[in-house]
């Protein structure tokens, strides 16, 4: 007699393969050519030198460049500091808006909008309509006060694009935060009133250790997108001046496009790719432990 959870599962198996396969031919197959473009001297603008293989020596050279170890802390930099920003801001307006007042869904919707506009529109808005001196909003407003303004992304350019990230990711913090808050079962909330807590100790000892787990969520998933971040530097900064404001999406984006090194840029990206696994693994498995002592 064939058991039937058996078959069930190899049903189930068979409705996974095309999402397998789809996955492995659009993420594995991409970098295992990256892996192998990083062992090559192949330099597009110098087609007369031909493919060679280079062993190690793209590594090496990477290295041993002082520039790369600045764009790894300024990755890191850029990254660890949005996620603070984000954090803190995501807690505080979720709390704000964690009620039932007139208008509240308005406001939502007005906070949560920044999160679905693309990240190269963010860029050229702020850019141009809103922190440019001459033609932006800030430029206005500080031509009336007679005040000298800065060129933010000239003079401030890791600190200008880190606010962008901010603008445009803590909504989304908010996002999920709020949807913690409000899973909250009110008895628990009521009975803190009762017993005479503060608005301040409820939210310090009640709302937010019980938020834990979407704060969690909020860090992971936002840490895997903005260490990744592309698109407000190259519509901002471009990386300058200098690498100030490179991260290293946006170096390996440099190296290969302006600089037409393949084999340097395929290198740089496979570093980048076991960085950011080991970062988000070690993350992950933080988050695993503290969920297993709180069961224990």
């Amino acid at each position: 007699m064939v058991n039937k959870g058996v078959v069930s599962k190899d049903k189930t198996k068979l409705l996974l393969l095309p999402g397998i396969i789809v996955v492995v031919v659009t993420t594995q197959i991409p970098f295992l050519m990256t892996i192998i473009y990083s062992f090559l001297n192949y330099n597009l603008i110098r087609p007369d030198l031909g493919v060679s293989f280079a062993g190690l020596k793209n590594f090496s050279r990477i290295l041993t460049d002082s520039e790369f170890y600045s764009v790894i802390v300024n990755t890191f930099y850029l990254t660890g500091v949005s996620l603070l920003l984000c954090t803190i801001v995501g807690i505080a307006v979720a709390l704000l808006l964690d009620g039932e007042i007139p208008g509240i869904n308005f406001v939502r919707t007005l906070i949560l909008a920044p999160f679905f506009v693309m990240t190269t529109v963010t860029g050229m808005i702020w850019k141009t309509l809103i922190l440019d001196g001459t033609f932006g909003w800030s430029g206005h407003i500080s031509n009336v006060l007679g005040v000298n303004l800065p060129d933010f992304f000239s003079q401030y350019p890791l600190t200008s694009i880190m606010l962008l990230i901010v603008w445009q990711w803590a909504p989304f913090f908010v996002l999920v935060i709020l949807a913690g808050l409000q899973n909250i079962p009110e008895e628990i909330i009521e009975s803190s009133k009762i017993d005479g807590a503060s608005w301040f100790s409820t939210v310090v000892k009640i709302k937010i250790p019980m938020l834990t787990m979407h704060i969690q969520v909020a860090v992971m998933l936002g840490l895997i997108f903005i260490i990744k971040e592309f698109g407000l530097i190259h519509t901002t900064t471009a990386g300058g001046p200098g690498v100030l404001s490179n991260n290293l999406t946006y170096y390996v984006f440099k190296v290969v496009s302006l600089g037409s090194d393949v084999g340097r840029g395929a290198a740089i990206a496979v570093v980048t790719v076991i960085l950011s696994v080991t970062v988000i693994t070690l993350l992950f498995n933080a988050i695993q432990k503290q969920k297993d002592g709180q069961k224990l």
